[in-house]
């Protein structure tokens, strides 16, 4: 694929993106490559970045077996989050800023040194962790038939179209704290959960897959950026009326409410 086609592909994919119709774009089994799939995320990235938005971190996806199965690939992913897509705990959003929207529950953190990789280790993933809190990832939940699964996530930027947060509390003093359940509710019913005791809720096997796969692109990971590490659940999608509320213990809990539909 030439540098033209590849510009050309990633402004029509932020068109539909900004229209809130992602996946009009077709593309053929075998016509993309997965290091193709991250340079078109990266054109649109850049993109975005010239009209004005900032990017500030990344999410990693599919990182859990429930995810991989429910979308089809095999392995993680990484997509770039962006200043734009960030909301506080308790926002109220419509849904009609979204394209059939679904929601994650998990944890992100806040890095208080940089990151490189390939040969980074756990302890320096760990000392570099300065905050984490529990998210709400939203999506807009297409996966388009013209389109091998593997490609689309990475080239939509997994699906991404936002996160609310809770950062309350202050920063770590020593060892990054973790929770011992994560748990996701829609209009006050448990819809998921998972314990420490049966999946390990802690980010550092993501932090140290992202700087490596970062690293092949010739990225890294700065203080200040905040990293989505990735949900041990499933996704579920919401409709209007919604409210979705994701508790991390002790860590405390994000709430987002998604307004009801006009009439």
């Amino acid at each position: 694929m030439s540098p033209d086609e590849l510009r050309r592909m990633a402004r029509r994919q932020l068109a539909d993106y900004d229209a809130r119709t992602p996946g009009r774009l077709s593309c053929r089994p075998g016509a993309l490559t997965i290091a193709q799939a991250y340079a078109l995320q990266a054109e649109v990235g850049l993109l975005r970045e010239r009209r004005g938005e900032r990017i500030i971190g990344y999410k990693v996806g599919c990182t859990s077996k429930p995810i991989q199965q429910q979308l089809g690939v095999a392995e993680p992913i990484f997509g770039r989050i962006f200043d734009t897509g960030r909301f506080r705990s308790g926002a109220c959003l419509s849904h009609a800023g979204f394209a059939n929207l679904a929601v994650e529950g998990e944890l992100a953190v806040r890095l208080g040194n940089d990151l490189s990789g390939p040969a980074g280790s756990e302890q320096a993933c760990r000392e570099a962790i300065e905050a984490v809190f529990p998210v709400i990832e939203l999506h807009h939940y297409v996966v388009p038939a013209a389109w091998p699964p593997g490609q689309w996530l990475i080239a939509s930027g997994g699906m991404h179209a936002g996160f609310v947060f809770e950062d309350a509390g202050p920063a770590c003093s020593g060892p990054a704290t973790f929770p011992h359940r994560l748990s996701i509710r829609i209009n006050e019913v448990l819809v998921g959960a998972v314990d420490d005791c049966e999946t390990p809720l802690c980010p550092i096997d993501s932090l140290l897959w992202l700087t490596g796969r970062l690293a092949q692109f010739g990225l890294r990971l700065w203080k200040g950026q905040m990293i989505l590490t990735g949900s041990p659940l499933k996704l579920y999608p919401v409709g209007p009326g919604s409210r979705i509320v994701v508790e991390a213990p002790p860590l405390g809990a994000s709430c987002v409410e998604i307004a009801p539909a006009r009439k």
